[in-house]
């Protein structure tokens, strides 16, 4: 090993200086790589709940982070390390919501309950699974054998994580994890690596405590919707104003704004350079999800003067919507219609509720249609029967007729009211034109 002098110690390292705010090139000066470095982790803060082996692990993580700047190789430590503090925060949650109790069932045996006082659970577990033993989730049993895949397993079914797409980045992070804890090769992570593994822990352990996070890459927050109008014309041009825009005393368009008809939803707004930003507001239809995040019908469709006079009247509010976990219903009748809330599929008349249906859970309305669409290819390896779908980020809930499909739904959300709103589709509209 090479003896290092002091000095040489603290001098920054030339590749962690290439990194800038601007991407790689050029060389940024040590104050101020270490400066946008801490930056990067240093509003992925823990909720208050956290347990305190974990909020001590990851708080150590972004101490030492900052370091990279003076050892490339700190970057590669953090991000390894973060994989295994991922299953640290699986097991303290695990201790605090057993509350000191674990129960196990076997085929034709009673129910056998543990005490345990700390993560010994995976010693008994091992034993028990050899006599086909599950352990007792609320009203539902799992497999789980006390390692990271049975953590994992057992914080989904007891609600503690959600969203259909963190599922797939879940599986990856602990196939990662699984190659840090048994290595077989080198590997060096950068520090935009470093810093997305941190962020991704601070993310997963503050969900696991039931803290979303706003605008998260994976338990995101729900979404704030506002009062839009939604107008369109004979030529198929569409736009989106805030309600504001008609109830302002200078909102007058002008003759040629008779020509357009106006509807008024809760929609999550367009601006540009959001993550969460809803890019097909314009595919607006009041019988299919074919907008990216939910969009609720007020009223509608009709002239503007009308619709400033509702607004006036009415003056509804913005609210927040959670786009996680969605149950959509697709029919295949002919061809595969888009995807409609259950809701609205309850309230369709008899003539409408012909052909196959599938129930699907899925976060965006998008993810439901293409397993559906995908699934008939056997070779594309999608899930058919109930379970998650090893091929895309949906869960498949239920299928057949209408009312098998409908039932499959209601298992999932509880008892949906049928509602039966008006027709309006906007022309722009990409999917398939409506029965």
């Amino acid at each position: 090993m090479e003896i290092r002098r002091l000095a040489d110690l603290r001098a920054a390292d030339d590749l962690s200086l290439a990194f800038s705010p601007y991407g790689l090139g050029g060389r940024m000066r040590p104050e101020d790589a270490a400066e946008f470095q801490q930056r990067q982790i240093a509003d992925c803060d823990l909720t208050a709940g956290v347990a305190a082996g974990t909020r001590d692990s990851f708080e150590r993580l972004r101490t030492v982070f900052a370091y990279g700047v003076l050892c490339y190789d700190v970057y590669t430590m953090v991000g390894d390390h973060a994989l295994l503090i991922y299953e640290q925060a699986l097991r303290d949650r695990f201790m605090e919501w057993c509350a000191g109790t674990v129960t196990f069932r076997a085929p034709q045996t009673p129910d056998v309950s543990y005490t345990v006082t700390s993560y010994d659970v995976k010693r008994r577990a091992d034993r028990l699974m050899r006599r086909r033993a599950k352990l007792v989730v609320g009203t539902h049993v799992i497999e789980f054998n006390g390692m990271l895949h049975g953590l994992r397993l057992r914080a989904r079914t007891a609600g503690l994580l959600r969203g259909r797409r963190s599922r797939a980045v879940e599986e990856a992070l602990a196939k990662l994890r699984n190659h840090v804890a048994h290595p077989s090769g080198h590997h060096v992570d950068t520090p935009v690596d470093a810093a997305r593994r941190v962020r991704d822990l601070a993310e997963l352990s503050n969900q696991l405590w039931g803290q979303a996070t706003p605008d998260g890459r994976l338990y995101p927050a729900p979404l704030h919707r506002e009062i839009a109008v939604l107008s369109w014309n004979s030529s198929g041009r569409t736009r989106m104003e805030p309600a504001g825009a008609l109830t302002a005393p200078d909102s007058t368009k002008g003759q040629e704004d008779d020509e357009y008809q106006h509807v008024v939803v809760r929609a999550v707004p367009f601006l540009p350079g959001s993550r969460w930003n809803d890019a097909h507001w314009a595919e607006f239809d009041t019988h299919y999800e074919t907008t990216q995040f939910p969009t609720g019908y007020l009223w509608g469709p009709g002239p503007r003067e009308a619709a400033r006079t509702w607004l006036e009247h009415e003056r509804p509010e913005g609210d927040s919507v959670d786009f996680t976990d969605r149950v959509f219903l697709v029919q295949d009748h002919e061809r595969l219609l888009p995807p409609m809330r259950p809701a609205v599929a309850a309230g369709l008349p008899d003539n409408e509720r012909v052909g196959i249906w599938h129930a699907v859970r899925a976060d965006f309305s998008t993810d439901a249609f293409v397993h559906v669409r995908d699934s008939g290819d056997r070779s594309a390896g999608h899930a058919r029967q109930p379970g998650d779908c090893p091929a895309c980020s949906a869960e498949v809930l239920g299928s057949g007729s209408h009312d098998e499909a409908l039932r499959a739904a209601a298992a999932a959300l509880g008892p949906i009211l049928a509602v039966q709103p008006p027709s309006v589709r906007l022309p722009s509209a990409l999917w398939p034109e409506r029965p």
